[in-house]
């Protein structure tokens, strides 16, 4: 049988190697747990990334096309091909850009930094929840799909009309859908990962927080037990 040095040994070392990683996933699930009042995704910074495909660094997820312009909507923001040569809107540098919507000269662009319009070069934002999609209605409304804001009916000018029948009747069949679909294993266990089926959507971040701040807790004591100063052992 294995001796209890042995056991400790092969207890601790694989600790140490997982240090770094453990502090790592602690810091950034607490953060990712406040980023409804931290706002990263509004944070601009420049890191370098190492990119796996011709069109991995861009992720292009919307295009549209005016007669002497063209659009494409990335991750990384929303880019103009006009005479040639492709610009990048300032405004929208490292935002997540989900959908697209031209209307005439009018470009409503959908991302998850809010909804977004842009007219010839100026562009201003309409909304600022985190917006998937944005479409046009018969009565030349703006139809947005928000996540978990729902679904919300504006106006050209970006304000918001409540109660409007056509909404509610959307979300109604929405959640009548919802309680007749099957989950699947994935979602389940993704649920478990974050935290969703044991506290629900509401407590989610508060368990993320609180799963972090334990792992950064062990870390930090994990840390002070392996390089720690023992004391020496005096002889008599």
């Amino acid at each position: 049988m294995f001796s209890f040095k042995q056991i400790r040994a092969w207890h601790k070392w694989p600790g140490i190697l997982f240090l770094f990683p453990a502090f790592l996933i602690s810091i950034t699930a607490i953060l990712l747990a406040l980023d409804g009042v931290l706002h990263m995704d509004r944070v601009k910074i420049n890191v370098p990334t190492m990119s796996s495909g011709k069109y991995a660094e861009n992720e292009i997820k919307a295009m549209a096309v005016s007669a002497d312009r063209q659009f494409a909507g990335s991750k990384s923001g929303l880019y103009i091909v006009e005479a040639g040569e492709v610009k990048s809107v300032p405004e929208l540098a490292g935002s997540d850009v989900r959908s697209l919507l031209l209307v005439n000269d009018t470009l409503y662009i959908a991302s998850k930094q809010g909804l977004w319009r842009l007219v010839d070069n100026s562009i201003n934002r309409l909304n600022d929840k985190d917006v998937f999609h944005v479409s046009r209605t018969p009565n030349n409304q703006l139809l947005v799909s928000a996540g978990k804001n729902g679904v919300i009916l504006l106006d050209r000018n970006g304000t918001e009309i409540n109660d409007n029948q056509m909404v509610k009747e959307i979300v109604a069949k929405l959640d009548g859908l919802k309680k007749k679909q099957s989950q699947t294993l994935h979602k389940l266990v993704m649920d478990m990962h974050t935290g969703e089926a044991i506290v629900g959507k509401t407590l989610m971040p508060f368990w993320i927080a609180f799963s972090g701040i334990q792992l950064l807790l062990l870390t930090l004591t994990g840390c002070w037990f392996v390089f720690r100063k023992k004391p020496g052992i005096k002889k008599l």
